[in-house]
């Protein structure tokens, strides 16, 4: 089903082009990405099919492609980075890796909290907590909520090791202090339900189990759940509720152009691609995850979470805490 409904996504991008392709067989686009999604591979396709550029791509975590760009910022081997997470953005903006994107187009429908002058955001996805909706809802309506002794012992998340997990403290050291964000920490792991283990979607499946009354993921993965071909996973999203906290995480997957790109002109012809209205849309109906730009409708799914406020992140500084984080995290013995 899930390779259906790719296909299908496909054939509507393609429906969508107008004209042949462009441009000659010379004609390439280097990318360095930490996505790996099957919808992404198929708008990538898509893109070539329709521009003529030819797009190779070299996969790795964003710390790995991090590091790579750094030991190639004189000579780089890639025209763009895309990436999960916006922990790299600081240091690829203090290492003057990234060039300036032209996103004058834009701007009208991106808030000024998800891009900058060299970076701009494509996705975004919600840290929030979820619970199982045949049981009374959770007393929740901040992060802080969770360390109180009624969910002792009621806890599910992954590891300190998730850059999920990372990023959300991080955030939490930013906007709220140090001090705060440890009391946090030391809150959560005493009201563990379990030794943190597995990804959000074990999140999920734990709490419709009974093993814990509330998890800590991400929004996307509840639609990748409710498309799967799975049953039993399709059976999990029907079952969650999702809460949204006061001031919510919210992940990017942000893209920039490298300095010195060979072909930083496909580039910006790619995030363009990326921001116009039909791939943002394939971005929440295909993946599950949050349009950048404000004037798109919502699917229904979405929509049913109800509103919710963002947290007032600097996404260019969010890195230097970063470390903090890992530390803090190790302090409080969150496996």
């Amino acid at each position: 089903m899930r390779k259906l409904y790719l296909f299908v996504v496909l054939v509507l991008i393609l429906a969508g082009c107008t004209s042949a392709p462009v441009g000659d067989e010379n004609q390439v686009l280097n990318i360095y990405s930490a996505r790996h999604y099957d919808l992404d591979k198929a708008m990538i396709e898509a893109f070539e099919l329709e521009t003529g550029i030819t797009v190779n791509i070299i996969e790795g975590r964003g710390d790995e492609l991090l590091e790579r760009m750094i030991r190639e910022k004189n000579n780089p081997q890639a025209d763009l980075f895309i990436t999960v997470g916006a922990e790299t953005l600081s240091m690829a903006l203090e290492e003057s890796l990234f060039q300036s994107l032209d996103l004058e187009s834009f701007e009208d429908v991106l808030d000024s909290q998800f891009y900058g002058d060299k970076w701009v955001a494509v996705t975004k996805r919600a840290r929030i907590m979820v619970y199982d909706n045949e049981k009374e809802k959770p007393s929740i309506t901040t992060y802080f909520d969770l360390t109180n002794r009624e969910f002792e012992q009621a806890l599910l998340v992954r590891s300190a090791t998730s850059s999920y997990n990372i990023a959300l403290l991080a955030s939490l050291i930013q906007t709220e202090g140090a001090a705060q964000a440890l009391t946090w920490a030391e809150g959560v792991v005493a009201n563990f339900a379990r030794i943190p283990t597995g990804n959000d979607r074990d999140q999920a499946r734990a709490v419709v189990s009974g093993l814990g009354e509330v998890a800590i993921m991400n929004t996307y993965y509840l639609i990748l759940m409710e498309n799967s071909s799975d049953p039993a996973d399709r059976e999990v999203a029907s079952r969650i509720g999702v809460i949204f906290p006061e001031k919510t995480h919210m992940n990017l997957s942000y893209a920039a152009i490298l300095n010195q790109a060979a072909n930083a002109e496909h580039a910006q012809m790619f995030i363009d691609y990326l921001l116009v209205v039909e791939q943002q849309t394939l971005f929440m109906n295909g993946n599950g995850e949050f349009p950048v730009r404000d004037d798109i409708t919502l699917n229904a799914t979405i929509q049913s979470w109800g509103e919710f406020t963002v947290a007032p992140i600097d996404y260019e500084t969010l890195g230097d805490v970063y470390a903090q984080a890992v530390i803090m995290f190790d302090q409080v013995e969150w496996e």
